[in-house]
């Protein structure tokens, strides 16, 4: 991996309510950014962010995830942060690492 200056560089963190999308946005993000060759599934185990057999068995997130990648020049720090509020320590610590806030409202 190239070096990055750090004006090249953004942490982001993804925040909202259990069961909005955000492993399912992270994901997408990571597909469309070349890091994974094929869109894992909540439902299935099989998402990037959800390694542990916890997470996995339980179907939600239950630490804060790092996943970097590449994007038009620049080095994105993805932090995906639990949803529920069992997890308010990840949550922080999530929120603490990123200079960015995505708030993703579900619509439905």
């Amino acid at each position: 991996m190239p070096s990055y200056r750090t004006e090249q560089i953004r942490n982001i963190v993804l925040l909202s309510h259990g069961g909005a999308g955000k492993t399912s946005l992270s994901e997408a993000l990571l597909f469309n950014a070349g890091v994974i060759n094929r869109l894992g599934r909540v439902e299935d185990g099989s998402t990037t962010s959800d390694w542990d057999p916890d997470e996995q068995k339980r179907k939600i997130s239950t630490n804060v995830s790092l996943l970097p990648f590449e994007w038009q020049g620049r080095k994105v720090n993805l932090l995906e942060a639990p949803g529920y509020a069992d997890f308010v320590g990840e949550i922080k610590a999530g929120a603490a690492g990123a200079g960015d806030v995505t708030d993703r409202v579900c619509a439905g």
